[in-house]
């Protein structure tokens, strides 16, 4: 029996391990599951929140899987399924990895035998979207093209016409995807799961049709073609750090407001991290540009914090967060 691969595309900060993370809770939990990790920095953040689900996780880093370290990855795909035998392997990419040359490494014949290619979901920031299709198309664009479905995260927070207009755009961009629409807390990871997998969906279709949620549904015939690989490094930067530390909680705000400052840090992207707070708490803190958001998260032994942007400003953000 061939062990299903599911790939979670999306750009920084889109939300995909937050998905990941439903999914398995909601679905999966019962599966045999391993999870590839691979970020772009050299401290892994999202691997720490996924490991609250009980699975087994392996870290890839410094690299894109698409690029860098292509041959850590197929060698980690056949390791994984020698030794573990899973059900399914869920990959969650870089943030700047591009969907199509992932895709590509599935092209390599001792895979075939052993593996099914099962959901491709693309994860859209929906509050970032003009930003970013605008700023870093090529990536971006890409993710969305190659997706067999597309989940907008964070809908919740725009007007109905906003959201259609996104739609519409995305629909320009791939008119044979899945999108769904609609708010996570309305959909349950059975439906999501079914959908990307495309199976039960006639049967689905009429109900959430009627809520607006699903707004395209079709069978993907998908062509894999061989390109000039992209490298990351090359347009993205990071600065990743563990040390030793308390925060009070309105000094771990301000700096990360002050992120906002593309003149004194460059163009920070995302920043994320697990920190200690003075009062003894964990948080998982997540920053894209104007938003900040806090979890509360279990103890950890030391700070990871890790930034990604463009022409970043080492020194500045070595100084203001202390380290």
């Amino acid at each position: 029996m061939k062990t299903k691969v599911d790939i979670f595309s999306g750009f920084l900060g889109a939300g995909k391990t937050m998905l990941i993370k439903k999914l398995i809770r909601e679905k999966l939990k019962e599966e045999q599951i391993f999870i590839i990790e691979n970020e772009f920095g050299q401290i892994s953040i999202d691997s720490k929140i996924l490991k609250e689900c009980d699975v087994l996780i392996k870290e890839i880093n410094a690299g894109c899987i698409c690029c860098t370290v292509s041959g850590d990855f197929k060698k980690a795909i056949k390791e994984i399924i020698k030794e573990y035998h899973p059900e399914r392997i869920i990959i969650e990419p870089s943030g700047v990895a591009k969907l199509s040359e992932i895709l590509d490494l599935f092209n390599d014949e001792s895979f075939k035998e052993h593996i099914e290619l099962n959901m491709l979901i693309t994860v859209v920031d929906a509050l970032k979207f003009n930003l970013y299709i605008k700023n870093f198309s090529e990536f971006y664009k890409n993710q969305i093209i190659k997706g067999k479905t597309i989940i907008l995260s964070r809908t919740q927070l725009l007007s109905k016409e906003d959201v259609d207009r996104i739609v519409e755009e995305i629909e320009k961009l791939n008119p044979k995807a899945k999108i769904i629409s609609d708010n996570w807390d309305n959909l349950d990871g059975d439906f999501i799961v079914n959908l990307g997998e495309e199976k039960e969906l006639e049967e689905n279709k009429e109900k959430y049709l009627k809520n607006n949620n699903i707004l395209k549904t079709f069978k993907v015939k998908g062509v894999l073609r061989k390109k000039k690989l992209h490298n990351a490094n090359e347009s993205f930067e990071t600065l990743c750090k563990r040390f030793n530390k308390e925060f009070s909680e309105d000094k771990l705000i301000k700096i990360l407001e002050s992120l906002d400052d593309e003149n004194l840090f460059g163009r920070i992207l995302r920043a994320k991290g697990i920190v200690k707070l003075n009062n003894k708490r964990w948080v998982q803190f997540d920053y894209v540009p104007k938003e900040i958001k806090f979890r509360e998260t279990k103890n950890d032994s030391i700070n990871s914090i890790c930034i990604i942007g463009s022409n970043i400003n080492k020194e500045a953000l070595k100084n203001l967060f202390d380290f």
